[in-house]
This record gives structure tokens, C-alpha cells and sequence, in this order.
């Protein structure tokens, strides 16, 4: 451990991607850090906030390698990169893209399913990477929407029960969900927010207290479909990094970064999707524009892209380019 300790002291401060190993030379975690010395010696020191299993995986840690990169963001797509090809023994994040489940609405009973892989199927939207956050938001909308059960042929959820048949409040209801899960509509949120004020005057704070964590998931969940919804479509993505001095510019589109380039003066978001664009071979085009859907492999990505330069740079949206 001692020349460990050593390896670790001679390590640059620089943003990099660091690869464990254990005495057969197997990899197996794979981290990124900001600054690596800092982010690889706090292995090496006793931490009480460790859990059980990065205890465990320390103490099988014989060696390791690291790669510098230019900035964190850099670190981040290294690291997702090499945990999709390696698959480390002691990565959880974004290391069982297979367990990805998609959601499909059906104009008929079950109406909200869960599904495996995609289908050509009616309305289909996912992938996401939480079967069990999909199965209680699928849970949520119907408790407010009751399409399945003895409340299923009420009416008075969407419409006035005066002015509709069973049948079609609950084709209504159907359109709503459709329309929230297109991105169409907030009359799901608000209709949560409904049920929390109508249990707040009732004085049942309990219940008020879990249907604004209802409110919470699925204010989450349609803010990532959101997100998806754009990765998915014919649409193209500038990201603008500054760190250092310089401007780091990445091109996305449909679950992909196609290409990155560094300035050293901020360019304007124009002139850096020409220069993106031209650096883009034609044959990467031509991919993609055949691409329907997203994959599973694709939905760790999109997040990575939007949250970190929504929050550390900017964003610029543009047109797909013409054939």
C-alpha cells in the first residue's frame, strides 16, 4: 500500500479519469475526478463516510492507472465511455444499461405499460433507468387517473361527469396522459397539486405530505422526458464550456457527441456549429438521421450533456442539417 501511497503523491492536479485494479491487473472501478491527486488519495486514508462497499473495493485495490483529460466534463464522458466497454465489478452508475425500460400508452387496457425494449407500438418513450421510479410514476397517474381498476368507468376526472359518458372521460384521460407525456400539457402536475391542497384543508397532512412527493417524482421524471423527447428528435446541440482560459465546444445530437473543439477566445454559438459541423463526417450524418429511437446505451449521455453544461456552460440549439 505504502508504493500505492507514493503513485498516488507523484499524481498532477489535473482533471482525469482513474482506473482500479486488483492483483490480477483487472479493472475494477473506474472514476473521474476534477483534480486527480485530491480525488484518488482519499481512497488511501481512513474515512468513516466509506461504505461497505468501497471498503471492499479498496481493499482489493493493488494498483492503478490514470488518463488526464482537459476539463471535468471530458472526465465525465472518459468515465461513462470506459464503464459502458469495461463494466467494473464495483460501478453501479450507469453500468446495467440493459435493465432500461421504456413506457408505452395504448389507446386500450393496460394503457400505461412498462417495457424491456422498444416498440413500433403505439406512443413509446424511454429509455429511462429506473424500472422502479417508471413503476411508481406509473402507479401515480393511476391514482389520478384511474384507468385500471373499479374507478376506471367513473366520470368527473377530466371533464365535468354532466357533460361525458364513462367512456369518453376515460378517452379523455388517455389524451391527457398522452398530451403530459409529449411534453404537451402540465394538467398532470396540476392535478397533483390539487390533491395536495385538497388534503391540506381537510387537515390530513399526511397525505397532503405524500402527494407532494408524488408531485416531486413526477416533476423529475417529465423534466428528463423532456430532455429525451429533444435528444430523440432531428435536433442538434452546441454545448460551450469555459475552463482555463479556453472554450471547449461539443456537438450533439440524438443520444451522440459527434465531435468537439477548443477556442481561445468564446466564439459565438454560429461560429462554433459551423466549425462543429464541417469537422462532422457526412457518413456520420447519414447514421443518424436513419436513428428512430434512442438505445439504452444512449440514455446515460443525454443527461450528462444537458444537466452539466445547463449548469457549468450553455446550450444553443440548431436545426439538422440538410442533406
Amino acid at each position: 500500500m505504502e508504493s500505492l501511497k507514493e503513485k498516488v503523491a507523484s499524481l498532477p492536479t489535473q482533471p482525469g479519469v482513474y482506473f482500479m485494479k486488483n492483483k490480477q491487473g483487472q479493472i475494477i472501478y473506474v472514476g473521474k475526478a476534477k483534480n486527480l491527486k485530491r480525488r484518488v488519495s482519499s481512497y488511501f486514508v481512513q474515512n468513516k463516510q466509506h461504505s461497505r462497499k468501497t471498503k471492499e473495493m479498496i481493499s482489493q485495490i493493488k494498483d492503478f492507472d490514470f488518463q488526464l483529460v482537459d476539463t471535468e466534463f471530458d472526465a465525465l464522458l472518459v468515465e461513462l465511455q470506459n464503464i459502458h466497454q469495461i463494466r467494473p465489478r464495483y460501478n453501479r452508475s450507469m453500468n446495467h444499461y440493459e435493465e432500461y425500460g421504456y413506457f408505452q400508452l395504448l389507446n386500450r387496457s393496460p394503457y400505461l405499460r412498462v417495457l424491456t425494449e422498444w416498440s413500433d407500438e403505439h406512443l413509446v418513450l424511454g429509455p429511462f433507468y429506473k424500472k422502479s421510479k417508471m413503476l411508481t410514476f406509473r402507479e401515480i397517474v393511476n391514482s389520478v387517473y384511474h384507468l385500471d381498476g373499479p374507478l376506471r368507468d367513473v366520470r368527473g376526472i377530466v371533464r365535468d361527469f354532466s357533460e361525458v359518458t364513462p367512456q369518453e372521460d376515460l378517452a379523455l384521460r388517455v389524451d391527457e396522459i398522452r398530451e403530459t407525456l409529449l411534453g404537451r400539457s402540465n394538467m398532470f402536475l396540476e392535478r397533483i397539486q390539487q390533491k395536495v391542497d385538497q388534503a391540506n384543508q381537510r387537515n390530513d397532512f399526511e397525505a397532503a405530505a405524500q402527494w407532494w412527493n408524488n408531485y416531486l417524482l413526477v416533476q423529475r421524471f417529465l423534466r428528463r422526458n423532456r430532455q429525451l423527447l429533444a435528444a430523440a428528435n432531428d435536433n442538434v446541440f452546441v454545448g460551450i464550456l469555459a475552463e482555463n482560459g479556453q472554450y471547449y465546444c461539443y456537438l450533439y445530437a440524438k443520444g451522440q457527441i459527434l465531435q468537439r473543439v477548443v477556442y481561445t477566445r468564446k466564439p459565438k454559438p454560429e461560429q462554433a456549429h459551423r466549425r462543429l459541423m464541417k469537422d462532422t463526417r457526412k457518413k456520420d450524418w447519414s447514421l443518424l438521421a436513419q436513428k428512430v429511437y434512442l438505445n439504452k446505451q444512449d440514455v446515460d449521455l443525454f443527461p450528462l450533456f444537458f444537466n452539466y453544461l445547463n449548469r457549468n456552460g450553455e446550450i444553443h440549439f440548431f436545426e439538422w442539417p440538410n442533406a
